[in-house]
């Protein structure tokens, strides 16, 4: 029996210095995380976010209706195969990037088939979206289910529905997701409050806690969601390239989402702008963006671990990437590389702009979309 050391180790946020560990063979790290990052909310066949440089909109609503996309998501989505090669980097990514738990919405089958595909795999908590609108129906979700239920069964998962926002849902649809999600595990996520208040409205649908469901609010710029007795997963990056703003503080944050992980990288990508937003300490926002998710999706968080050869402030400013990535004590990144295929971060980055192009091509309404250029880890 060997030990993983460190010389900092962040436990479930708390940080402790020189760290140790039982595992199968000696290792040594500046830095482990106890468990990895955490990324709250994902929408992983998302290939276009409808951004155009300079221009901002009102709210989530507005953004939905007038966004300009260069890329139809409903085909891509409809595209098993492309929908799942979609899913599949953002896996890789995800492992690559230090992410040991992540939130999908968008096409469950395509989801599903992906993670299933992999070993070792990163912990999945899948929430297929839906809404009142062709290809995002309930009805479609029931049938990924029923194609999928059987696969997903050895515990690294959790399933439910994702109900895409209160106004783009009728009461009759909303009825239904909760109905499937009380099925399937008992999560149900949605958007809220993402521009304008939704506090209202969300009452008028669910009524006072207890709730039927575990619910996951995402994005929260405008609701103070502890009042109702609920927990944030916060996207500030997408929030800022969206309407220019985010929450103004980590108040009843639970976790941190990506919102768009093919465009925009996993949660560590986002930490500069995480901390350089929010003026909570260092160890407030490592506890959110590693154990936060966890805690948020009730996901165990046993056996996960990120070691970094470099230091913490590194980490903090996303300047550096992992070395090391166990998931349920498997190791699925060894050296910078997937352990399963040999492919490191700078492989699945080209793979993703590829990836995308082959979308834009077979789906696109004409050019290419624009997207954000990210540091370098």
């Amino acid at each position: 029996m060997g030990l993983i050391e460190a010389d900092i180790a962040v436990v479930h946020g708390r940080i402790v210095d020189n760290f140790r560990i039982p595992f199968g063979e000696d290792l040594h790290f500046k830095v482990v995380l106890i468990p990895g990052f955490s990324d709250g909310h994902a929408h992983p066949q998302v290939v276009d976010g409808g951004l155009r440089p300079g221009v901002l909109w009102r709210d989530s609503y507005d953004w939905i209706e007038n966004r300009d996309l260069s890329v139809d998501e409903v085909m891509v989505r409809r595209d098993l195969g492309l929908a799942s090669k979609l899913a599949l980097l953002t896996f890789y990514r995800a492992l690559l990037e230090g992410t040991t738990l992540i939130s999908l919405t968008g096409r469950l089958a395509a989801n599903v088939k992906a993670w299933v595909s992999m070993t070792p795999r990163p912990k999945a908590v899948m929430l297929p979206t839906v809404m009142d609108r062709e290809g995002w129906t309930v009805g479609e979700v029931k049938r990924d289910y029923e194609r999928v239920s059987m696969m997903v069964s050895e515990g690294l998962t959790r399933l439910g529905v994702f109900v895409h926002s209160i106004r783009l849902a009728g009461r009759e649809t909303i009825a239904e997701a909760v109905g499937l999600a009380s099925q399937r595990g008992g999560l149900l996520g949605l958007h809220m409050g993402e521009g304008r208040p939704e506090t209202g409205d969300f009452k008028a649908v669910f009524g006072e806690p207890p709730y039927p469901s575990r619910i996951v609010p995402v994005h929260c710029i405008d609701d103070d969601v502890a009042a109702i007795g609920l927990q944030c997963v916060s996207c500030p990056l997408t929030n800022l390239l969206l309407y220019g703003r985010t929450r103004s503080s980590l108040a009843g944050v639970g976790s941190f989402g990506s919102d768009w992980p093919l465009l925009l990288g996993t949660v560590p990508r986002h930490l500069p702008i995480i901390a350089g937003h929010f003026k909570e300490p260092p160890d407030s926002i490592l506890r959110i963006a590693t154990i936060g998710g966890y805690r948020v999706y009730n996901m165990p968080p046993d056996g996960d671990i990120v070691g970094y050869d470099d230091s913490l402030q590194k980490i903090l400013e996303g300047r550096t990437k992992p070395k090391f990535v166990t998931v349920k004590w498997e190791t699925a990144v060894y050296e910078g590389t997937l352990t399963s295929n040999g492919l490191t971060l700078e492989n699945i980055e080209k793979a993703i702009v590829e990836a995308v192009r082959e979308a834009t091509e077979k789906y696109g309404k004409g050019g290419m979309p624009y997207i954000p250029k990210l540091p370098s880890m």
